[in-house]
Order: structure tokens, then sequence, then C-alpha cells
């Protein structure tokens, strides 16, 4: 059987751990890397609800795409999850900004789950495609919610859509950018008020289809990778958005 860190590196030939963001915090979080690997349960968050059904399948790797421990943390008590993995011999591998920018990553992923097979990357985590012919603010708004099957926030701008840029997760940052590559609207997850009025002065369209909606669809594309090169049980975790709306 494969170890744990032989994983590792299968991912880091891919989607370099070094190639992870300044503040980000991907890689072998907890657990033993020399630990020969039975079953990998995939998820994009790692919660209570992962370890229990990573525990009744007798995984012993998690690998999600979201960092266990972000944050600095001063102590692992028994109502942490660190000490919940240890406890019952799992380790974890998480992938984060470096699947996020990596050839088949998430942002990849998100652009063809929306339909859209040619882009090109205009920066780390932006991806940016150019139609052939433009398409309406509705089009591409019912487009994303049909794609995702989720709700979809999106502001006043209304002008012809021929460029568009993409980020999973929370990408409204990348507002200014999408102006100086003259995008008409951009695709992501995440999105605050001001992001929305930072996008109406800058006459582009935001589209928030929410992050678990666009990132979670590259939790399974991952896992198909790990099983084209190992012989080994992968289940996907049962898992939702935690956000509820009435």
């Amino acid at each position: 059987m494969a170890t744990v860190k032989e994983f590792y590196n299968f991912i880091d030939s891919f989607a370099p751990f070094d190639n992870q963001a300044e503040w980000d915090n991907s890689g072998i979080l907890a657990g033993d890397e020399n630990a020969e690997v039975e079953k990998i349960l995939f998820a994009l968050d790692l919660t209570d609800s992962v370890i229990k059904q990573a525990a009744e399948k007798n995984c012993n790797l998690i690998i999600t795409h979201h960092p266990v421990i972000f944050k600095p943390v001063s102590t692992v008590t028994q109502d942490s999850l660190v000490y919940r993995l240890i406890k019952n011999g799992i380790s974890i591998i998480c992938a984060h900004t470096n699947y996020d920018k990596a050839d088949g990553g998430v942002n990849d992923v998100l652009c063809k789950a929306l339909g859209f097979e040619s882009f090109v990357k205009a920066d780390e985590f932006l991806n940016v495609t150019e139609l052939n012919e433009p398409i309406t603010r509705d089009e591409l708004v019912k487009k994303v919610k049909t794609a995702l099957c989720g709700l979809v926030r999106y502001n006043s701008v209304n002008g012809e859509i021929k460029k568009i840029a993409f980020c999973g997760g929370a990408g409204s940052d990348f507002i200014a950018l999408c102006k100086e590559l003259g995008c008409d609207a951009l695709i992501t997850g995440d999105a605050s008020h001001h992001s929305f009025l930072d996008a109406d002065e800058s006459g582009i369209l935001l589209v928030a289809a929410g992050h678990f909606e666009t990132e979670n669809i590259a939790v399974a594309p991952l896992m198909n990778k790990i099983k084209q090169k190992f012989n080994v049980e992968c289940y996907l975790a049962h898992q939702s958005t935690p956000i509820n709306y009435i």
C-alpha cells in the first residue's frame, strides 16, 4: 500500500505545494506521513461529520481542499478537529491554493462545469474566456445557476457579455484586474456588499454563485486523479453548503 507521503508527492506533481499563496497552509497538516493508506475520503472542508464518515468507512486518510489548520493553533483539545483526526488515526492532506492554480484545478474545473471549454489563465487565480458571440446578463446568470444548482447573486450591470473571468471561492478582489483585462463579467463564489458596489462602478457584471458551489465541483476530479494513479478505495464525503436561507 502507498503511504500518506506518496499521495502528497503525487498531488505535488500536478499542483505543487510550493506554489501555494504566502498566506495559505496546504500540505500534510496532521497524522503520519509514513502511514500506509487503506482508504481515502475526499471533501471540500474538514468537519466533524467528515471525520465520522471517514471513521465509519475505515479511511485513514482524508484529502480536503480547505486547510484544517489555517491560523496558528495554540491548543489541541478534545473538541478540536485536529484532536479528533489524531484520535481516530486519520491523516489529512489539504490542497488549497496550489490546487486552485493548477492545470485541471479548481478554476479550470469551474470553467468547464459552466460549459466554457476554451479559456486562458490571466492570473494565478483568474481564468478568462472570450466568447465568439456575446450573451446577455440574464443568459449568463441562468447558465451559472443551472450548472451549479445554487442561489446566484448578481449586480445591476446589464450590457452585452463577451469576455468573462472566473475565480472559484472568494474572487471579488479581482474586480480591478478584470476591468484592466477588459472583462465584462466576473463569476466567483463569495462577494460582499461593497464588492457589488465596486463592480457597479467598474461596469462589470459580478456573479456570486456560492463559495461551496464554485469549489466543491473540483473535489471529485481530484479524487479521480488519485484513483487513476493508485489502487486504493476512494470515497466522496457527503457535504453541502453550510449556509441556510429563508
